[in-house]
């Protein structure tokens, strides 16, 4: 055998597989459009989305915040409790401004892709399963200027400072904001200087020239807590995982 032959040989037997089983996989699966999951999908899995590394982080600053402590994500089945029902925890009631009514209970799926699960320890405040989209809705029906972000940068840095949003057809509250017994995260936020129109900063008066600006870990956690929709809103869980396929009808 020649050396120009073995070369040949060795590139065919490595070269060949490597094509087959990673460049072409590669190019034809890069650009794959995302799974729909809705009623009448023929798919039957459960939903899980992506959290990306920035949520990630998010999670372990709530745990090392210890806001695990005081708020639970936990919805429980309703021979345990009556999580289902309260204040939209579990998710959305239908209403003239909901079409579905998407409250369920806690399922293991809903923390893949967390390295850890906060299903917390007691409820001082409230559970935080469906915060996200909660927040969401309840700014959205108070007519609020403020982004889901904003406002839960100022409940992080003063919980008794902003206001408490009620959904106008049944009362429910986010949070009791005025008797918050959540600690403010100061150590979270930065005192600058502020320069023209401040940007970057929470409005809040300190003092002249100066305001007060979200830190890194701050937006993190913020991102974390905006992350969390396990309402499965528009993305029904399969029978096989829905222990309660039959949402609960609407309060009056």
């Amino acid at each position: 055998m020649t050396f120009k032959a073995f070369i040949i040989g060795l590139l065919a037997t490595f070269g060949i597989p490597w094509l087959l089983l990673v460049v072409v996989p590669y190019s034809t699966m890069r650009s794959l459009d995302p799974v729909e999951y809705g009623k009448d999908s023929e798919f039957t899995g459960a939903f899980v989305p992506k959290r990306d590394g920035r949520i990630k982080e998010g999670s372990r600053i709530f745990g090392q915040e210890g806001c695990a402590l005081c708020h639970t994500q936990v919805i429980r089945p309703t021979y345990a409790g009556n999580d289902v029902h309260r204040g939209e925890w579990a998710g959305l009631r239908k209403s003239s401004s909901v079409d579905e009514d998407t409250r369920r209970e806690t399922i293991a799926q809903d923390f893949q892709q967390e390295d850890v699960a906060h299903i917390g320890q007691t409820r001082v405040g409230p559970d935080l399963s469906n915060f996200g989209r909660r927040l969401e809705h309840y700014l959205k029906l108070n007519k609020s200027s403020r982004t889901p972000e904003q406002w839960s940068l100022m409940h992080l840095y003063n919980p008794k400072a902003v206001p408490r949003y009620e959904v106008p057809e049944t009362g429910a509250q986010i949070i009791t904001a005025w008797k918050s017994a959540c600690p403010p995260k100061s150590g979270l936020f930065d005192k600058v200087q502020v320069n023209g129109a401040g940007y970057g900063t929470l409005p809040v008066d300190i003092e002249a020239g100066m305001g007060i600006k979200p830190s890194d870990r701050a937006r993190a956690l913020v991102s974390y807590l905006l992350s969390l929709k396990k309402d499965t809103l528009g993305n029904p869980l399969p029978d096989a995982l829905n222990f309660n396929p039959k949402a609960p009808k609407s309060e009056e």
